[in-house]
């Protein structure tokens, strides 16, 4: 256990590489469920502009966590998320997965707002579901010029893990 919170502490010590999200997820028992390692694949569902989105990506993901975090590490990019678990609503028996994470950044004269909204759920060694994206664009006054959402139907295959 003290090797864990070690490891914690060290991804929690890189910015450039994670980042801790505030999330709602359904239950506590989520991360024994949803532990271990996934091939994933998503897949548009629809769009406002098809022309700016992937329309299908492939990516192995290891989800693992303790106690109120989630962490997933996405094997083909390297990145890592913490997604630290806030009220955990424990009517939905440990299966189902939704949390929405909020990405605010400056690129030149624009402001962007990412809001993501993953809702997957688990059937045994199976989670499927949808990711929703939204890519809200501000000037540096804050007017809003453009909004561009995604849906993906997101389909998991546990590859490893308990």
């Amino acid at each position: 256990m003290k090797k864990f919170f070690i490891i914690l502490l060290f991804l929690i010590c890189l910015p450039a590489y994670s980042e801790t999200l505030r999330a709602n997820v359904s239950y506590d028992e989520l991360i024994k469920g949803f532990s271990g390692t996934w091939h994933v694949t998503s897949k548009i569902d629809s769009a406002t502009n098809y022309s700016i989105f992937n329309k299908l990506s492939v990516d192995i993901w290891n989800l693992s966590g303790s106690g109120n975090v989630l962490i997933l590490e996405n094997a083909l990019t390297g990145a890592i998320s913490n997604i630290k678990i806030d009220n955990p609503d424990k009517t939905l028996n440990g299966r189902e997965l939704k949390f929405t994470r909020v990405k605010e950044y400056k690129d030149g004269a624009y402001i962007y707002k990412h809001t993501e909204m993953p809702e997957f759920v688990l059937n045994g060694k199976v989670f499927k579901g949808y990711d929703t994206l939204k890519i809200e664009k501000f000037d540096t006054e804050g007017k809003l010029i453009s909004v561009d959402v995604v849906k993906y139907k997101v389909v998991g295959q546990k590859i490893a893990g308990e």
